[in-house]
């Protein structure tokens, strides 16, 4: 991905990308498996960075507040803050849930993403992450395109492997992760709805067929220990009293 190019223009182009016709089959699926994880989530305040789909529906969320950052949010309507993708306007350790709908490929510095999720989330909040498969036929038509500019294809898809990697360095235990949407990277409606038997039961997707993945992983909490008093813990280096000269049981010896 060309990083000149500015993270509005990323977006609107990954977002008009999906509402052609493999992006909107795409995005059915997505949100389907997302609606799948909403009811794992807890918390007061949940915030979805940059979804690509034209809606976000999110109404089996158990989570009553949420918010939307959009890079483009003119082609967002739902969006309720726009800001850049790589640096968030969000208090540290104040959201209870994170949901980052490829936004991991839209943004030139993923690893300035994800420490940005670790600082807003609370501890033990909720980070779900929606990302193309590189080991796929999505992932061979990526690399066959790697200098087309547009999105998705000009971006770098990772895999979970990777994604598990990084979020263990934050911190992040991964609770559950599984892959979807086994159709072939196809622009024809027909085709694609002739295919549609290919789908996959929730959660069985295979990953050479699959587009995508989505992965939930909680933050971990670290609880702090305090030592105790060295003076209490100290070891008696004899277990058993010695009685003193004083004791009437102790014997002289001349």
């Amino acid at each position: 991905m060309n990083q000149e190019i500015p993270a509005t223009e990323r977006a609107i182009a990954l977002q008009s990308w999906y509402q052609r016709p493999l992006g909107r089959a795409l995005a059915e699926a997505e949100q389907a498996a997302l609606a799948s994880q909403l009811p794992n989530l807890f918390g007061y305040h949940l915030v979805v960075i940059d979804p690509p789909w034209g809606t976000c529906c999110l109404d089996d969320s158990r989570i009553a507040h949420h918010v939307i950052q959009s890079a483009a949010p003119s082609m967002l309507p739902c969006a309720g803050l726009a800001a850049d993708t790589d640096h968030w306007p969000i208090q540290t350790d104040s959201v209870d849930a994170v949901i980052l709908p490829h936004t991991l490929e839209l943004s030139t510095n993923p690893h300035q993403v994800l420490r940005e999720a670790d600082r807003s989330l609370v501890p033990d909040g909720h980070l779900v992450i929606i990302g193309f498969n590189p080991f796929s036929l999505w992932g061979a038509r990526q690399l066959l395109s790697r200098r087309d500019d547009r999105l998705p294809w000009s971006a770098r898809f990772r895999s979970q492997h990777r994604i598990r990697d990084w979020l263990g360095l934050l911190g992040f235990d991964t609770l559950h992760s599984h892959y979807l949407f086994q159709r072939p990277p196809v622009q024809s409606e027909r085709i694609l709805r002739k295919l549609q038997f290919m789908e996959p039961e929730a959660g069985t997707g295979l990953l050479l067929l699959s587009a995508c993945y989505i992965m939930l992983a909680r933050k971990r909490s670290i609880i702090m220990t305090p030592l105790r008093e060295a003076q209490r813990t100290r070891k008696r280096l004899f277990p058993v009293g010695i009685p003193s000269s004083t004791q009437g049981n102790v014997r002289r010896v001349r």
